[in-house]
């Protein structure tokens, strides 16, 4: 009886170990870093996509007021064609707004080549940031692939121990059973190995009645610590360990 509760016991221990190597992988501060970087070089790359945008916007805005600018001047000029022979004010105010447009006209210009400017910069930035983001992308889930690989090993060895620990409780005595499974829920180290008459959990000396009753496969718990105390007098099968 103690022995299937041994192993029981020792697959669920090997069940708590892996989990905690899952945890401590899917924690992997390497990795977290990794990917926090790639989140902060998309949102750059985000931020450089909309600043290209927005510089796109002001070209398309400043060739539609240059268009305008270039019809009323062709307009203009077009007047003091047909009245080059006259000086009125009318034509005084004309050729002043002329100049006016004609300035206005170079800003405009002058503006639209800067912006063209700025968006071959954000261009060739964005190509840098893509060439890296990549590459380091690369690295990244070559990484997390490795991590995920051994995750998935251990999530096998844990459904392996689950499907033995399943085999061998259906060969154990209800009560024996009862008894186990009400003290794992406060302890996942629910056995004691009897090392020199005593109770390796605790070090409590035990009676020699005690062991004699554990020795003939009785369920006993230790006076102080109230774990099921087991004597290993032979080999105990174990789940290899992960």
């Amino acid at each position: 009886m103690n022995k299937e509760l041994i192993r029981i016991q020792k697959g669920y221990l090997l069940i708590e170990k892996a989990k905690n190597k899952i945890r401590v992988l899917s924690e992997n501060k390497d990795i977290q870093d990794e990917r926090k970087k790639l989140q902060d070089m998309k949102t750059t790359e985000d931020e450089i996509t909309e600043n290209t945008n927005q510089l796109k916007n002001k070209i398309f805005e400043n060739e539609e007021k240059l268009l305008k600018k270039e019809n009323e001047l062709n307009q203009i000029i077009k007047y003091l064609y047909s009245n080059s022979k006259k000086e009125t004010k009318d034509i005084k105010d004309k050729k002043k707004r002329q100049k006016e447009i004609e300035e206005e006209r170079n800003i405009l210009k002058k503006e639209i080549s800067e912006f063209f400017l700025k968006v071959d910069a954000l261009k060739e930035e964005m190509n840098d940031y893509k060439i890296n983001y990549n590459e380091m992308e690369k690295n990244f889930l070559k990484k997390l692939s490795l991590q995920n690989a051994k995750i998935v090993k251990y999530e096998d060895k844990i459904t392996f121990i689950e499907k033995k620990i399943r085999k061998i409780r259906k060969g154990i005595d209800s009560v024996a059973l009862s008894i186990y499974d009400k003290k794992r829920q406060k302890s996942i180290l629910v056995m004691s190995k009897i090392d020199q008459n005593k109770c390796k959990s605790c070090g409590l000396e035990l009676d020699e009645d005690i062991i004699q009753k554990i020795a003939q496969d009785e369920i006993i718990e230790c006076p102080h610590c109230g774990k099921i105390l087991y004597i290993e007098t032979e080999e105990i099968e174990e789940e290899k360990d992960v």
